[in-house]
Formats: C-alpha cells, structure tokens, sequence
C-alpha cells in the first residue's frame, strides 16, 4: 500500500521489528545479568531492571526463579517474554504482510 511514494505497510513493519528488537535485547540484556551476578546499583544495571520490569509483569510466577546463589539467578519469565514478544510480532508481521496483499490485489483488480 503505496501513497505518494511511501510503503506505510512496510514502515509499520520496520517499526515493528525495531520496537521488538529493543525489547528483547532489554530482556535478553537483563537475563544475562540476573545468570552472571550483575551488581543491582550499577547505573545501567538498574536501568536494565526498571525499564524491562514492566515487560515482565505478566510473566512473573508462571515458572520459579531458579537462585543459583545470592547473586546468580536463573529468571525463566525472562525468557518466557522474549519468546512471547517475538512470537506476537511475528504474528503482527504476518498480520500487516496478508493485509498489503490484500490491499495491492485489490488495487490491481480495480
């Protein structure tokens, strides 16, 4: 779906895909420090903590955290995020892709 030249339907996808990307590497970035011991009042550490706790919500108590010790701990809602965000962009990808085919047949058709 082109208008004046700009393909909205693939700048809905990129931004996806970048929003999608930010998150995961937040959690990602967020997993490896809670596995490695990262020390909580470094700056970027609770910068990392407080931006992706809210991504986290919905996924906490679905499986127990795993404390390797004091200071390693194994965070399965973590993982069952980044699983879960890349999943529903996929999903919203898919969903944008049927809907510029639909709408570029259609334009051809009339």
């Amino acid at each position: 779906m082109k208008r004046r030249g700009i393909d909205f339907t693939g700048l809905i996808i990129n931004v996806v895909n970048f929003i999608t990307g930010l998150i995961v590497l937040g959690l990602l970035i967020r997993f490896l420090f809670r596995l490695l011991g990262a020390n909580p009042g470094s700056g970027i550490v609770e910068f990392i903590y407080i931006s992706t706790s809210p991504l986290l919500d919905p996924f906490r108590g679905i499986f127990p955290t795993d404390v390797i010790d004091p200071n390693n701990v194994l965070e399965y809602s973590s993982l069952i995020a980044i699983i879960f965000y890349l999943l529903f962009a996929w999903i919203v990808v898919v969903l944008i892709g049927m809907f510029r085919d639909y709408i570029d047949s259609r334009d051809k058709e009339g």
